[in-house]
């Protein structure tokens, strides 16, 4: 056997292994199972710098979440177009946006969205590291169809939410992106004070991905516990309920993450 053909079968028995995962997660999973601690030395080198899937292809129906660090080039790729939708959480910045031929500048915290079909990239701006969470609406499938857009004359402005320093600000959400503007793709930034609690149950079948952004909590799911923090994530499969509580010394900030 051709060391290529080799390859292809690997990746392909690696997409059925996360297919078949992806079947068996449900409200009775183990916790941990749905829980990603990162640490940098989990994630995966590139020639620019590395990147970490908290939610691989294939865990979830409709979603992949990553987070990309780049310290060496400018720009990730070239501006480019494809039926999937995505978003971007500007962790450390600056950066330089592209959306459909219109570009600015985005700082630490601000978040964007890219509609199916829009072409976009993002790119350093100078020497410094840049690090972003790419939330992608994806399947094991390519998309044939692209997702629909609420505004179809949707300018740049549209699309991008600039940091408000959350952390001061009093709220319990604030929608970045509006399921009704995104075909229902939906993302929150959500504050609890300490021993407060974020209460979600899923009656749509929709599945629901936390990011945490600061302070640390104890998740409730399905009679189990796990403790998270900055950094870390937790998988909600569809039909599944669960509570955060905040056992941290300053507010929790956590992104909520909703695909169909």
């Amino acid at each position: 056997m051709k060391f290529s053909s080799f390859i292809w079968l690997m990746l392909l028995f690696s997409s059925l292994s996360l297919y078949s995962q992806n079947r068996n997660l449900n409200s009775s999973t183990d916790i941990e199972a749905l829980v990603d601690r990162f640490d940098e030395s989990k994630a995966s080198k590139n020639r620019n710098g590395w990147f970490h899937y908290y939610i691989p292809k294939g865990m979830a129906d409709t979603l992949t979440v990553k987070m990309s660090c780049v310290f060496e080039g400018t720009q990730t790729h070239p501006p480019h177009i494809h039926n999937e939708d995505e978003s971007f959480y500007i962790v450390k910045g600056p950066v330089r946006f592209h959306i459909n031929g219109v570009e600015k500048i985005l700082n630490e915290g601000d978040f964007i969205y890219t509609p199916s079909g829009s072409s976009h990239n993002i790119q350093r701006i100078n020497n410094d590291t840049i690090k972003y969470l790419v939330i992608k609406r994806e399947s094991l499938s390519d998309l044939e169809v692209p997702y629909s857009v609420g505004n179809a004359n949707y300018t740049f402005d549209d699309c991008y939410k600039t940091n408000e320093n959350y952390g001061q600000l009093q709220f319990n959400e604030k929608t970045l992106l509006n399921k009704d503007f995104a075909d229902g793709f939906q993302v929150t930034i959500n504050k609890i004070n300490k021993n407060e609690i974020y209460s979600y149950k899923d009656s749509s079948q929709r599945q629901n991905a936390i990011y945490v952004l600061q302070g640390k909590t104890q998740i409730k799911f399905n009679g189990q516990e796990a403790i998270i923090k900055k950094d870390n994530t937790f998988y909600s499969p569809k039909g599944s309920s669960f509570t955060l509580t905040n056992i941290g010394k300053e507010s929790l900030l956590f992104l909520s993450i909703i695909t169909e």
